[in-house]
């Protein structure tokens, strides 16, 4: 017999449900304030709200089950999440899969206190999320002023066959793992244009859902790589590549295969039964409104970052490009566009995780975003996604750069052209990449070493959650303190010289300037130290004129790299003490004038790498900026610098990019080195 509506134990009664309700935003819900609850004893004979928590522990086994033990409880975004210590003499514990939340209106049906399960993903629901969307106006209002490759092909899933157009019409975009799967794939000689022409093939699963989808949601074509690229034509490869980021920004939506670990994986619970089992939904009432206990959301979304296709390097750009992604788990789906983000609810209205200040997101990337950070010379959505990318296993290495080429076109107006993958505005900042992790790593063949597509990075780790948000340049690209001082040139295909960059030292004054006069009157640069700054920068860091480099180009050695390779930057450059013992307190090595000196910063690096090398290593400095010292508010000028070692002793010498430094060098310790400015080439 169920209790009344309005039945409450004790225990139960205790809960302030307006934290069901309630902005994530708000102070209460600070890691402080946000209450932590405890049942010991559960009676669900009594209070319907029991009910709801032994169904989250039993997962549908049955809500008379005998339960021993603490549960443990805690809001986090408007949904109550459980940890269970078993009541053995283990004390062993684990967090639940399921959770409780307020239903809101429901879109599908009424609120009937029943259990419910749901072996497969309801395609009406993805509708009225689509319907939602189209308020926020996610997609291009006129999507005819952008342009689509030439030769751009789509799947036409009625006619089920392959179709050329230039016309603008609306098309999904798939997003997949291959795996090992052999698939038939779109070559010259088999151009797949007849009607039905796909039927004859062995198609994926993956493919076969996705095309089904479409037809379910009445869009018409689908876009797939391997059945819309030519695989056997370098330039179609080549030219449809390079237009990734129009294919996905511009597709009505972006379908993500987040299960499985090959193209048969398929899109369930879409077309097939949930991965594991049927997720169940109790709905119980009290007067605080009705409440479901059901898989949790935010345990869900956890499947996307461990799965296979969160590990993969193609499919980053492919989600981050989209306008909007629906991401199928395998036992969940969500929809994400620009300014919303939906889940599975069952028809029982919780499904929009943004609504009414309820905020959490999907544990990937942001999004891509043009807006710049006024305080960076790059935007933190740039270097987010390469941190995330540079992390990712491609099954060909040397993919390293068309994989992140939709993402590089897009974000050209920030970053300007860029060059192998880093950007060419502000140079001696975008040499500082880092993944703040002990270097050098593995090379890459084929790629400099100045570029972070030079170097294989440690890889995917799903279980360390904050990896997502990891920033390559955080703290190395601020505009007050990373103000490039670099001449810099760098060679075309026809070995022509062209200027990436040139140190302007008034500029970089005015610069300075600016940044001293954001800080409190007394501690600012005066006249007097500026014009002290301006001739330690006219000495160290002089505008050089582009300069002949024909000697060193026409040099034929086996061991030179490609000319393409190359950047010739004019830098200040001096040999210095890097010492041996590893600090215990932040595991760097440290950088000193001289052995036994005082430390002047420190660098990361690894210790099998940092014991095969001499004491004295090579540095330049990359950029100059104000800097506040750790003991005062008073400004200091400092400076980053690069790690290098020589490859070969030509001229100009030649080296190889290893590291920057964790922590800047005061600038007048810099000098006290007695570096000189010279022109040096980065292989």
């Amino acid at each position: 017999m169920s209790p009344s509506s309005d039945s409450l134990c004790p225990q139960c009664a205790k809960i302030d449900f307006t934290f069901f309700t309630k902005s994530s935003g708000l102070p209460q819900f600070d890691a402080g304030f946000r209450p932590r609850l405890s049942w010991s004893t559960l009676l669900p004979e009594q209070c319907s709200f029991c009910q709801l928590l032994l169904h989250c522990i039993s997962d549908c086994q049955g809500i008379n089950k005998p339960f021993e033990g603490t549960i443990y409880a805690q809001f986090k975004s408007r949904e109550l999440r459980f940890y269970i210590e078993d009541g053995g003499a283990q004390r062993t514990g684990r967090k639940l899969d399921y959770s409780i939340q307020r239903c809101q209106t429901p879109p599908l049906s009424p609120l009937i206190e029943e259990l419910r399960r749901s072996t497969y993903f309801d395609v009406n629901e993805l509708k009225l999320w689509l319907d939602a969307c189209e308020v926020h106006q996610c997609l291009p209002a006129d999507i005819s002023q952008h342009s689509l490759p030439e030769d751009f092909r789509l799947i036409d899933v009625e006619n089920e066959c392959i179709v050329q157009t230039q016309d603008h019409i609306q098309y999904c975009a798939l997003s997949y793992v291959w795996g090992d799967v052999q698939q038939p794939l779109l070559t010259s000689a088999n151009r797949l244009e007849s009607p039905n022409s796909l039927k004859a093939l062995d198609l994926p699963k993956t493919i076969l859902d996705a095309m089904a989808l479409c037809r379910d949601i009445g869009c018409r074509y689908l876009w797939v790589d391997s059945l819309c690229i030519v695989q056997d034509s370098k330039n179609d490869k080549h030219h449809q590549i390079s237009s990734m980021a129009d294919v996905y920004s511009l597709s009505f939506l972006a379908i993500a295969a987040c299960a499985g670990d090959d193209a048969n994986a398929g899109l369930a619970p879409y077309g097939k039964p949930r991965r594991y089992s049927a997720i169940s939904s109790l709905i119980r009432s009290n007067s605080n409104g009705s409440f479901v206990a059901s898989w949790s959301p935010q345990v869900a979304a956890q499947e996307i970052v461990e799965s296979v296709w969160a590990s993969r390097g193609w499919t980053l750009q492919e989600y981050a490009l989209s306008r909007r992604v629906l991401f199928f788990t395998g036992e969940y789906v969500f929809l994400r566009c620009e300014k919303g983000l939906w889940c599975e609810d069952f028809g029982l209205g919780f499904s929009n995780c943004f609504e009414m200040g309820r905020k959490w997101d999907l544990p990937l990337p942001r999004f891509y975003r043009r807006t710049p950070d006024p305080d960076r010379h790059y935007s933190s959505t740039f270097s987010q996604l390469l941190s995330q990318f540079v992390r990712r296993v491609l099954r060909y290495e040397e993919d390293i750069l068309a994989a992140f080429t939709g993402i590089l076109t897009r974000m050209e107006e920030n970053i300007g052209p860029h060059l192998w993958g880093l950007p060419s505005k502000e140079i001696g900042s975008a040499l500082q990449w880092t993944t703040h992790r002990p270097f050098p790593g593995i090379e890459r063949v084929g790629f400099p070493s100045w570029s972070w597509a030079g170097w294989i990075h440690d890889r995917h780790d799903p279980t360390f959650i904050f990896e997502a948000y990891f920033d390559m340049y955080t703290g190395f690209d601020q505009r007050s303190t990373n103000i490039s001082v670099l001449t810099c040139y760098a060679v075309k295909d026809d070995q022509s010289i062209y200027t990436v960059e040139v140190c302007d030292i008034e500029q970089n004054l005015f610069r300075l300037k600016k940044a001293s006069d954001t800080h409190q009157s007394s501690f600012r640069i005066d006249a007097a130290e500026i014009n002290h700054l301006k001739v330690g920068l006219i000495q160290y860091f002089p505008p050089q004129p582009i300069i002949e480099l024909s000697a060193y180009l026409a040099l034929q050695t086996p061991s030179k790299p490609p000319l393409s390779h190359h950047l010739f930057p004019w830098a200040s450059c001096s040999r210095v003490y890097i010492g041996r013992t590893m600090s215990t307190v932040n595991g760097m090595f440290p950088i000193l004038i001289k052995e036994g000196g005082p430390i002047k910063g420190h660098i990361h690096l690894k210790p099998e790498w940092r014991e095969s090398e001499p004491d004295f290593m090579e540095l330049f400095v990359s950029t100059i900026g104000l800097y506040r010292t750790n003991d005062s508010d008073a400004l200091q000028v400092k400076c980053r610098v690069v790690l290098i070692k020589l490859l070969h002793d030509t001229k100009p010498p030649v080296y190889r990019r290893i590291q920057v430094s964790q922590y800047p060098v005061c600038f007048n310790d810099w000098k006290l080195i007695k570096p000189k400015s010279r022109l040096i080439a980065l292989v």
